[in-house]
């Protein structure tokens, strides 16, 4: 896992629901019936933002006020975000479920009370995924956020390994090697 991360900031605002305003439902039923994902990832963000999925680069980042992906734990918006190329999401602070997906595909999530009155749209960043230090490059400010999975915490190294079937990969491969070493 990248431990500094430079991009530009897509600001949303409070208490979007998972499945209404960051990947609308009707998508995800979509998805699950066999749509590929590359061929709805414009819907990602499209009822706050139409232009989000076009406009960002790889790199940039998603900030976001309280209540960031909030209700039902459908994981295709994490995942659009992660074929975006998105770094990281900061936020006031995210849905349980939401960061459960975060953790689950290895995109980092970052959180404190305020910090989107601090970023605007645009601003380019600079984010310390592992010690949550946010450099507003726009503006000179330095914030600070936690990281919903900071290096100490039990599930980090699901974290920097990707993700999860990054680290049970990982893990598999270890064990391989262990193995044939006793043979």
């Amino acid at each position: 896992m990248e431990k500094v991360m430079k991009g530009k900031a897509w600001k949303f605002g409070h208490d979007l629901i998972n499945d209404t305003h960051i990947f609308a439902f009707s998508h995800v039923l979509e998805h699950n019936s066999g749509v590929p994902l590359e061929k709805l990832i414009h819907h990602v963000m499209e009822p706050v933002n139409p232009e989000f999925a076009s406009g960002v680069r790889k790199g940039d980042f998603v900030v976001a006020g309280r209540n960031f992906g909030y209700g039902k734990a459908h994981r295709q918006g994490v995942m659009c975000f992660k074929m975006l190329g998105i770094s990281a999401v900061i936020a006031d602070s995210i849905g349980r479920g939401m960061l459960k997906n975060h953790l689950y595909f290895g995109l980092p999530a970052l959180c404190s009370e305020g910090i989107s009155d601090k970023i605007n749209q645009g601003d380019e960043l600079e984010v310390n995924v592992l010690n949550g230090e946010i450099k507003n490059l726009s503006t000179g400010e330095t914030l600070r956020a936690t990281p919903a999975f900071p290096p100490g915490h039990p599930l980090f190294p699901i974290m920097e390994a990707g993700g999860e079937v990054s680290y049970v990969k990982m893990k598999l491969a270890t064990l391989n090697k262990l193995q044939k070493r006793r043979r």
